[in-house]
């Protein structure tokens, strides 16, 4: 046999270095019974042993003790013998005992007349791999409990013909059918016979296959036959390559909430009917379609509204339902008394932002200008954000110049502007990220910057950034509240000082930028509004007898109202009467004479205008004071004059008890 020339040589050489030279697989040999022959730079660095180290050793060495035990290599040599390779995946063990994920190839290495001459082995360390697949099943594993296990909304699958292929705990609930009974069926089964007819189901998977996605009101079956008022989404399907796999359904039962809406509507319907007949009866039917337009016009702003108002509702029912099940002792008490004092503050401050709005719209509101000191201005407003900031680890801070100077604006409502910017910031900023305040003097006006970190803005929205109601998300999918009010708020509020205000930002990820640009000598606007006070919401031991001698009748209909206005009256010393309808303030009336009658406006049967007319009206009630006290925002010129003082829903209790002193006292 001649002796191979130096090419060949040098060729094997080369392949040699090149196996040796591999870092992401450990490639070595092993003999026909498994020792280690030789060692590659893959090898070393994925098992931690040198060529030194290892070499001579067998390669059960890798194995744990558990595979040792079911004899583990000697099968995977047995294989690789009999059928010429073997791979597998599993658990393998470094020289510091610490444990990867392999994949591993054995190959048996056999000569010209077929004699064992050993075995190749490859192994990749496939540890991130599994961890991110591991990673992926527990949240595949998650999601899907999450949609099983959700009970107020009804989510399923439907194949590409509309047939059910999944069923979660919400559809069980809203439609009435066990799994086994409709998953299979089609989805036309949940709807009316003329639905059926006329193909509503079969024209919904269609615009939801074209348009992506269909919504729609409307009637629904249950398994019993009974009907329910349905939201209902169908989304369509795609795997990666755009092929239809079917269509998720999400169905909402809004039975209550459409009967609601329209009790609702009734009663909103009747008062303006009735104060317009009053003033100008020929003009009520104009107005009324106007103010129907109106409210179309905003059905999509009333959804983020409803949603809005849904989640801070959420805890404020969910902690009250728990409050009776815990000791005043439990911590958990003051948790739940504090979580629904927050959720109402967060409702009480979206009411005032559509207030806001509204008066602005309605050019009803009024500045207070004065001068002010800049440097502690910067520092109150953003003193009010540190709380909010902090929760969400974003770090705020403020540079103020030491010649800002004074200003002559409305104090309450420029600290409006920079907490509404300062809670915009940090509502968009990343845990981590910062939050900047920062203030300077030009020769002609005053600069007010708020920079971030955070999500920044793509540069087709920053044009509409100050719109009422836009917001960059879809309403349906974002991940941040809010109504879309408070830049629109922040623009009013700063032209009415004669100043503006703009948005800058590089785009998505790279932070945002605002700047608000007022004069000293600011104009001041007429068109701007009385700024939402909010008064000191404790009770002073001074004022628990502020009502002594004062009897007040509480005329509500709603329970949980009555009862928490004749505890905030008792605590201040009134004596206090409740009753539940207007018939039965009347009845009440026939044998006592209060000093104040304080009542709802919107009740059934007798409402509280008709209510303040019947006891204008009779001679025995002179000089009793009647106090309206109403969800109904003020409605100024058209109010009726049959009461002495309007009052707002929701008031604090300091507030009431010194409207009503101030009126007795008057």
């Amino acid at each position: 046999m001649t002796e191979p020339r130096g090419p060949l040589r040098s060729s094997a050489d080369e392949f040699a270095l090149l196996v040796e030279a591999v870092q992401d697989y450990a490639i070595f040999l092993l003999s026909p019974t498994g020792e280690i022959r030789s060692w590659n730079r893959g090898a070393a660095r994925i098992t931690g042993y040198s060529a030194e180290e290892i070499v001579g050793r067998r390669f059960s060495t890798f194995y744990t003790d558990e595979d040792l035990r079911n004899r583990k290599p000697d099968y995977e040599l047995a294989m690789a013998s009999s059928e010429g390779r073997v791979e597998d995946e599993g658990w393998r063990v470094r020289r510091d005992g610490n444990r990867f994920w392999a994949n591993t190839v054995i190959t048996a290495l056999r000569n010209a007349e077929g004699e064992l001459l050993g075995f190749a082995k490859v192994t990749r360390d496939l540890s991130e791999r599994r961890s991110a697949e591991e990673r992926l099943r527990q949240n595949e594993e998650f999601f899907r409990l999450l949609v099983e296990s959700v009970r107020d909304y009804a989510i399923f699958m439907l194949d590409t013909e509309g047939n059910v292929a999944s069923w979660n705990e919400g559809a069980r609930r809203i439609k009435g059918y066990e799994a086994h009974e409709i998953i299979g069926r089609h989805f036309s089964t949940f709807y009316s016979e003329q639905d059926v007819r006329e193909g509503k189901p079969a024209r919904e998977l269609v615009e939801a296959r074209d348009r992506g996605s269909v919504e729609d009101e409307g009637w629904r079956l249950r398994k019993d036959g009974s009907r329910f008022w349905a939201n209902v989404v169908i989304t369509a399907v795609h795997d990666p390559v755009g092929n239809l796999r079917g269509y998720a359904k999400v169905t909402r039962d809004i039975t209550e909430r459409r009967e609601a809406e329209k009790i609702q509507q009734s009663l909103l319907d009747q008062q303006t009917a009735r104060l317009q007949a009053e003033q100008e009866r020929n003009r009520a039917e104009a107005s009324f379609s106007a103010a129907q337009e109106a409210n179309r016009s905003k059905d999509e702003f009333l959804m983020t509204l409803s949603h809005e108002l849904r989640t801070p509702m959420t805890a404020i029912l969910g902690w009250a339902r728990l409050l009776p099940t815990i000791s005043r002792e439990d911590p958990m008490f003051n948790e739940a008394v504090s979580s629904i004092a927050r959720s109402a503050e967060l409702q009480a401050q979206l009411i005032d932002d559509v207030l806001d709005v509204s008066r602005i719209v309605a050019g009803k509101l009024r500045l207070s200008p004065e001068v002010l000191e800049v440097k502690p201005l910067i520092r109150e407003a953003a003193e009010g954000v540190r709380t909010m900031a902090a929760a969400r680890s974003v770090s705020i801070t403020t540079a103020v110049e030491p010649d800002a100077g004074e200003i002559t604006a409305d104090a309450t409502r420029l600290q409006q502007v920079i907490w509404n910017l300062l809670t915009n910031a940090v509502k968009f900023t990343p845990a981590g990220g910062t939050v900047e305040l920062n203030a300077r003097r030009t020769q002609s006006d005053l600069k007010i910057i708020v920079r971030d970190s955070g999500e920044g803005i793509d540069p087709e929205f920053l044009p509409h950034m100050f719109e009422p109601f836009r917001q960059a998300e879809n309403p349906r999918t974002r991940v941040h509240g809010g109504l879309g009010l408070g830049l629109s708020i922040v623009r009013h509020l700063v032209e009415a000082h004669g100043g503006g205000v703009r948005a800058e930002s590089p785009g998505r990820g790279q932070g945002a930028t605002f700047t608000v640009t007022l004069p000293f000598g600011t104009a001041v606007s007429e068109e701007v509004s009385d700024a939402p006070a909010r008064p000191n919401t404790s009770l002073p031991a001074a004022d628990q007898q502020r009502l002594a001698g004062i009897a007040v009748l509480v005329i509500d209909d709603d329970q949980e109202a009555r009862a928490l206005i004749r505890a905030v009256l008792l605590r201040a010393g009134a004596q206090v009467a409740v009753v539940e309808s207007g018939s039965a303030a009347l009845h009440h009336l026939d044998a006592h004479k209060p000093h104040v009658i304080l009542t709802d406006i919107a009740m059934p049967e007798t409402d509280g205008y008709e209510l303040s007319r019947i006891v204008r009206a009779r001679k025995e009630n002179a000089g009793v004071k009647i106090v309206a006290l109403s969800a109904f925002p003020p409605l100024e010129s058209h109010e009726p004059s049959d009461f002495d003082l309007r009052l707002c829903k929701p008031i604090e209790p300091v507030e009431l008890i010194e409207a009503i002193a101030d009126i007795c006292e008057r």
